[in-house]
């Protein structure tokens, strides 16, 4: 369900670019920024990140493993953000913000696969959520925000607030009478429902237990790559923080939060160590 929702996202994406994943799907890694709910809707927004993404191998918008300035400013055009349009549990549309080459928007219905394209009335060079990013990623030591503009890589750029992104897809939303279609067959778990589904498929027996099978073999080594031995356990714990990214788990941080009420205890250096690689991809 979550992998069908990432790769429809890309379908839209697919207009600007066109990597895939070995399987031939294509990867833009995203994480949830909000929830709205208005009268019998709700609003789901997300921001398209810089990091892992541009830098990441598995993603469709690979730059390089360590992008210049130059080539990060460049990726500033990519799409930041979009949103789901919910009743209860079911995707009744999903809205990308597209600012490159030409500002619009950009609405999927989920299961016919049709693409209707409107005007955007955004103004602006970058979203808040995008300059936000630069500033806390350090992309460039001298960047700075100045009320409501970026600097960055010598060059000035004006920040979309928040709020004017979402007004504005809201004003499309009533417009074309959006929250008026028929919700979709594919359904979109809450964080609060995602927690308890990995919890239970966490215990043994289900699709995320990958310690039972290690039972008494935990601490035996593998070689992950020449050069590189890892434990049973740690490939496991790897494995697991992996799954909890594709199955559209925030952060890194509620991963482990997920995994100590698993274990119910607070998680040791390793532990924490090891999902944190999973989960970001760090083998």
């Amino acid at each position: 369900m979550e992998k069908t929702l990432a790769i429809l996202l890309l379908f839209i994406a697919t207009h600007s670019f066109c990597q895939t994943d070995p399987q031939g799907n294509p990867v833009f890694n995203s994480v949830s920024t909000g929830e709205d709910t208005i009268g019998d809707f709700r609003l789901l927004s997300n921001y398209y990140t810089l990091k892992n993404n541009i830098e990441n191998k598995g993603s469709s918008v690979y730059i390089s493993d360590n992008p210049t300035l130059d080539e990060i400013s460049n990726a500033i055009h990519l799409p930041s953000d979009f949103f789901v349009v919910m009743k209860g549990q079911n995707i009744v549309c999903i809205i990308m913000i597209i600012s490159y080459p030409e500002k619009s928007f950009t609405v999927l219905d989920p299961d016919t696969k049709q693409l209707k394209h409107y005007k955007s009335p955004i103004k602006g060079d970058i979203s808040e959520n995008r300059a936000n990013e630069i500033i806390k990623e350090k992309y460039d030591s001298a960047a700075t925000i100045q009320k409501d503009k970026l600097i960055f890589n010598n060059r000035k750029l004006r920040i979309v607030p928040n709020e004017e992104i979402k007004q504005a897809v809201l004003d499309l939303i009533a417009k074309e009478k959006l929250d008026a279609g028929i919700p979709s067959k594919m359904k979109l778990l809450s964080k609060e429902e995602l927690r308890a589904y990995i919890l239970k498929q966490t215990r043994e027996g289900g699709k995320m237990d990958f310690f039972t099978p290690i039972k008494g073999k935990e601490y035996d080594g593998v070689m992950v790559k020449p050069g590189l031995i890892a434990t049973n356990l740690e490939i496991s714990l790897i494995t697991w923080g992996r799954a909890c990214f594709d199955l559209g788990v925030n952060t890194v941080e509620d991963a482990l939060s997920i995994f100590a009420e698993f274990k119910g205890r607070p998680l040791n250096i390793r532990e924490q160590t090891t999902i944190k690689q999973g989960f970001e991809k760090g083998l």
